[in-house]
C-alpha cells in the first residue's frame, strides 16, 4: 500500500470517565470525554428523572440546561450535536463553558425514565 494521507497518532488518548456534572432532572448513566492529537470526543448517556414536555402546537422544548463538562474537556466556541431517547430526538448546543443545552424536539416529550443519548466531537 501506499503511504498514509494522515499518520497515526503520536500521543496517547486523555481519556476521563467521570466529571460530568448532570443538572437537577437527570443523572449520569455512562460518561467518557477524550483528547487526542488536538480532538476532543465525548460520549453521555443521562436517565431523565424530570419529564420535560414538549408543549402543544408548535411542539417544542423550553431551553434546558442538562449538565456541564469537565474543565479541558469543552469546545472553544459553541457547537451543535444531535441528542435521541429512542423517541424524541432533536438539537443540543455545547458552549465553551461545556454547558450542554436541549433546544429542540421532534414534537415528542422527554420522558421520565428515558434515556438521553448524546455525543459530540470538535478540534480543541
Amino acid at each position: 500500500m501506499g503511504a498514509s494521507l494522515y499518520p497515526p497518532p503520536t500521543t496517547t488518548a486523555t481519556v476521563v470517565t467521570s466529571g460530568f456534572t448532570p443538572t437537577s432532572g437527570f443523572t449520569v448513566n455512562n460518561f467518557e470525554a477524550r483528547k487526542v492529537n488536538g480532538v476532543c470526543s465525548f460520549g453521555l448517556d443521562l436517565n431523565v428523572v424530570t419529564t420535560i414536555s414538549a408543549g402543544s402546537s408548535p411542539w417544542n422544548l423550553p431551553d434546558t440546561v442538562i449538565g456541564t463538562l469537565p474543565a479541558g474537556f469543552t469546545p472553544p466556541r459553541t457547537y451543535t450535536a444531535t441528542y435521541g431517547t429512542g423517541f424524541a430526538d432533536g438539537e443540543a448546543d455545547i458552549t465553551s463553558g461545556g454547558t450542554i443545552t436541549l433546544r429542540s424536539t421532534n414534537s415528542f416529550d422527554i420522558t421520565a425514565g428515558h434515556t438521553v443519548r448524546i455525543s459530540g466531537s470538535w478540534v480543541l
